[in-house]
């Protein structure tokens, strides 16, 4: 007897973050990809490692880089900020 077909659906859901891959990550952060995966492997930023892909959580990175900041000398708090236009844009990405 064949098997039924898996039926996938995608749930989007308030409770679930969407994740994001290292390039897109890298960018939020403007940061090259490798730094990231660095700052991951150090557990200087959340991430989760799936086979050979890292996943990062927007919010994650978020505070990462307020975290960065407040151990930043002060000049360099006062020219770097993340844009909130840029958080949002990958927030509400859709594939």
């Amino acid at each position: 007897m064949p098997e039924e077909p898996v039926h996938r659906e995608v749930i989007a859901s308030p409770e679930f973050e969407r994740l994001l891959d290292s390039q897109e990550a890298a960018l939020l952060m403007r940061v090259h990809p490798e730094t990231l995966k660095r700052l991951a492997r150090d557990g200087k930023v959340a991430a989760v490692k799936l086979g050979r892909v890292w996943r990062f959580r927007a919010s994650a990175l978020e505070e990462c880089f307020q975290t960065l900041l407040e151990e930043s000398p002060s000049h360099v708090r006062q020219t770097m900020a993340l844009s909130q236009t840029a958080v949002c844009a990958v927030r509400n990405r859709r594939k």
